[in-house]
């Protein structure tokens, strides 16, 4: 059971090895690091090496116990994908920087079907959620005013993030239920949708520098 467990988790940390963009970790059933890539690594502000062995709890403590460990138990009782978004935090090794993240977390089953392991994808949001905070913000003051172009604008560009979010929730669902295929395919679909969250990671960075969103 040991050698297979190592083995499943080896083979989803070598498809997510190399993207930018999309944070994996493979935890065990006490809620341990077995397994993470250098993306999650550095969106934790930590090494890769700091989290294997240890619980979620001992390296976020009250954040991960009141935000994230309601959703894995859940994975690990049910056997079901669970979806939930860190909003507006401080992580403890990243200082006073506000964060947020998108979190899917689905069941690494073994061969009796029994959940033994959690795999976790994390997605930083934290410049399109504050981008469209200040937009809504915007949107609320350009209300009553005479210019409703800017207005719409506000509006529309807060529409797009968010279908954005719609779009790419579903589109980590489908690679979850998709992993069992070869490596290489799993790979290069993992690619692809790290590109696509890239390009618009950069064109919402492009955006939100006109505006004063950490204000």
């Amino acid at each position: 059971m040991v050698s297979e467990a190592l083995a499943g988790s080896e083979r989803l940390l070598e498809a997510f090895s190399r993207t930018s963009e999309i944070g994996f970790a493979i935890l065990d059933s006490e809620l341990r690091y077995q397994a993470i890539n250098r993306c999650l690594a550095r969106l934790n502000g930590m090494p890769a090496k700091a989290h294997l062995g240890f619980g979620v709890r001992e390296i976020f403590g009250e954040l991960s116990e009141r935000e994230a460990e309601p959703f894995y138990h859940r994975v690990l009782a049910l056997g079901q994908t669970s979806h939930f978004e860190i909003k507006n935090v401080v992580l403890p090794a990243k200082g006073e920087s506000r964060y947020w993240g998108l979190n899917i977390n689905f069941p690494v089953r073994h061969r009796d079907s029994k959940v033994r392991q959690i795999g976790v994808l994390v997605i930083e949001v934290t410049q399109q959620r504050k981008l469209e905070q200040f937009l809504h913000k915007l949107a609320g003051e350009l209300r009553s005013t005479k210019t409703r172009d800017t207005f719409w604008f506000a509006r529309e560009l807060q529409d797009s993030i968010d279908q954005y979010h719609t779009a790419l929730a579903m589109s980590l669902d489908l690679l979850i239920r998709d992993r069992e295929k070869s490596t290489d395919l799993l790979t290069q679909s993992i690619k692809a949708l790290d590109q696509r969250i890239m390009t618009m990671s950069q064109l919402v960075s492009s955006v939100a520098s006109g505006f004063p969103i950490d204000e």
